[in-house]
């Protein structure tokens, strides 16, 4: 008799355990949880990065954060070949239906996107324009290691080899000086000529890329190959209203000032 009170009671425990247990946290969409397609999405999409491809082939990161705004990266095998820097929001349709809205930040896109989603995974078919995404929730850099990166970001750099592609610039310079208040200026030139920008600067969640937009609107995405102290090298292509001081997709090797 004693048994079968003891092996009930561990039954009662077993099934008051198993109804008030935390929802599996390896899901970004947890189908426990009682809540409306559009809290989940609201609550998933900044948590991490999602990443997987178009239906072209190419490789697509999309980066959520809780302000509404988020980085859309596209690769293909020879690196970044597309950035845009989007506003999102969730508009519901049901409890179970909802509706993802990505807009460009200079208006020049904008995508109405059906949802569907699983445990980790994000499909997005645009309704207004021709174009599917399945997405891969993926982890980024915690905000710990991010912040530590923007802290070594900050301060003052100067590039040490010869920054244009047209070799004949006497006094050849390229400057970038990075805030902590996410404002930067880059000052580029030569001797006979001089030119100061001034924008935004963010790390996106991958910690791999950062993002440099100029008040005029012109927006560099550079890869962070090497960051140490006092030296660093960028991946990019430099961008400029003097076509004198483009250049194709080269490293960049800087050093503090």
């Amino acid at each position: 008799m004693k048994n079968l009170i003891l092996g009930m009671l561990l039954a009662c425990f077993s099934f008051a355990f198993s109804a008030f247990a935390t929802p599996d946290s390896s899901c970004a969409f947890d189908v426990n949880e009682n809540l409306t397609l559009t809290t989940q999405l609201q609550r998933a999409l900044p948590d991490g990065l999602w990443a997987g491809s178009t239906q072209s082939g190419q490789k697509a990161i999309l980066q959520f954060r809780t302000s509404g705004t988020a980085d859309w990266f596209t690769f293909d095998s020879n690196g970044l070949t597309a950035y845009q820097n989007v506003a999102w929001s969730v508009t519901p349709v049901s409890e179970d239906e909802a509706r993802l809205e990505l807009t460009a930040t200079d208006y020049s896109t904008y995508f109405i996107f059906q949802v569907e989603t699983a445990c980790q995974s994000l499909k997005l078919t645009s309704l207004n324009r021709d174009m599917a995404l399945s997405l891969e929730h993926e982890s980024s850099d915690s905000k710990a290691q991010r912040s530590q990166k923007e802290n070594m970001l900050s301060g003052k750099w100067e590039n040490t080899t010869y920054p244009f592609d047209i070799q004949s610039m006497e006094g050849a310079y390229l400057k970038y000086n990075f805030y902590n208040n996410g404002r930067f200026e880059r000052m580029l030139g030569c001797k006979k000529q001089n030119i100061k920008d001034a924008g935004d600067w963010w790390l996106a969640k991958d910690g791999q890329h950062l993002v440099m937009r100029l008040d005029s609107g012109e927006t560099t995405v550079a890869e962070i190959k090497y960051l140490e102290l006092d030296e660093m090298v960028l991946q990019h292509i430099l961008n400029c209203e003097e076509s004198s001081f483009t250049t194709g997709d080269k490293d960049f090797f800087f050093n503090r000032q």
